[in-house]
């Protein structure tokens, strides 16, 4: 090996490196643009304007105090009263709340008397960067008000220690998780796991199906078969797209039965699901096979796709609590509407409803992308090159 012929291959690579654009961006302009994407993402440090719904069964100026210190803290957005537990447990389940404050009849009576007031606070805990953040925010919160109710209390009377105890600290704050009751990690991340690598896969294999065909001069063949643009598409979308249902499911099978994590909603719903999921993002990687000139170029391209998608796609960091350019980011991504949604339907069993808009969202990809397609794919696919001496397929075995 002489330094010298490895010299000549570096200055060789580093002329086609300098002479090709696209690579160019990709090796020095995408790592600053993720990276940015990222800073923006995470660009207000912490979760805020968490909606919160309350259910005061006390109705006293202590109670609309604490309620009133919850609507001025930045970290919950409070949609409004509930007037029952089934309202609440409603609102939790519809996902329109993440969290409920709940205030019991004998609040104000108890820190009156000395005794300790109880305060409960439910959280939606499938999301467990929630978790923390509800349980952080109020605690603080109840922490200030005890402060100057315990200040009040020692001020009024002279107290026994053990009532002085209670004086000091006249608000008793409980949490409750639902649907994640043990912080269980794996609950909350193994199935975001699974549909972006479900994602990766389908997009990048289904990305090169027509640019092999027009790369290797393949098209030809189809062609003078007297197969149509529509039927080429198709049948280059459908063994992906039966394929990577069944590995999808086989997989959730194995999440659901060897690593135990509950399953509480509808199968079929969850079918509904990842067939209107995959059928969108295997549009969208023939949309890209079709536009692309060559295998790589519909690689790149997935890839560019593929990689943020998890990080903005609100499965951990909460859509709420991201930024208006983070959040027109994660509403072009496919998986925003699909991964949350498949957790969801494991933890709480969302049912078909809730999960209305994104699934309308999945579909409408679906039919703008695969109409698209074809019609790219019309244009080209009317002069297709020959494939040197290939022979054509028989008209008779195409139409079978």
């Amino acid at each position: 090996m002489v330094p010298g012929q490895i010299g000549f291959v570096a200055r060789r690579e580093c002329r086609y490196m300098l002479g090709n654009r696209r690579l160019l961006i990709i090796l020095l302009g995408i790592p600053f643009l993720y990276i940015s994407l990222f800073g923006v993402l995470y660009s207000r440090h912490v979760i805020t304007h968490i909606p919160t719904v309350v259910y005061d069964m006390n109705q006293t100026g202590l109670s609309r105090e604490m309620v009133q210190a919850f609507q001025d803290s930045q970290k919950f957005d409070l949609l409004g009263y509930v007037d029952d537990e089934a309202q609440l447990n409603r609102a939790l389940a519809d996902r329109r709340a993440v969290a409920a404050l709940v205030i019991p009849p004998d609040f104000a009576r108890a820190v009156k008397s000395g005794r300790q007031g109880r305060l409960l606070v439910v959280v939606n805990g499938t999301n467990m960067l929630y978790s923390n953040a509800v349980m952080t925010a109020a605690s603080e919160i109840a922490g200030t008000l005890s402060a100057g109710v315990s200040v009040t209390a020692l001020e009024s009377r002279g107290l026994l220690p053990g009532q002085a105890l209670d004086a000091a600290a006249p608000l008793n704050l409980r949490l409750r998780i639902w649907y994640n009751p043990a912080f269980n990690y794996l609950n909350f991340l193994l199935l975001g796991l699974v549909c972006t690598v479900m994602q990766q896969i389908a997009l990048l294999y289904v990305a090169v199906a027509v640019s092999r065909e027009k790369e290797q001069g393949t098209l030809e063949e189809l062609r003078r078969a007297g197969i149509s643009a529509p039927a080429v598409v198709l049948g280059k979308l459908l063994p992906y797209l039966l394929a990577n249902l069944l590995t999808l499911n086989g997989v959730l099978l194995l999440v659901f039965t060897w690593f135990q994590v509950p399953f509480r909603g509808s199968i079929w719903v969850l079918g509904l699901l990842e067939l209107l999921f995959l059928t969108g993002i295997h549009a969208l990687g023939i949309f890209l096979s079709t536009v692309c000139r060559s295998e790589l170029e519909a690689t790149q391209l997935a890839m560019l796709v593929a990689v943020p998608s998890f990080l903005f796609s609100g499965y951990t960091w909460p859509l709420p609590a991201m930024p208006p350019l983070a959040r027109a980011v994660s509403s072009l991504l496919p998986l925003t509407y699909f991964a949350s949604d498949v957790r969801d339907i494991a933890l709480m069993g969302v049912s078909l409803p809730v999960l209305a808009r994104d699934l309308a969202v999945l579909a409408g990809l679906a039919a703008v992308l695969l109409p698209l397609s074809v019609y790219f794919f019309h244009r080209q696919y009317r002069f297709a090159p020959p494939a040197g001496q290939a022979a054509a397929l028989p008209v008779r075995e195409a139409g079978r």
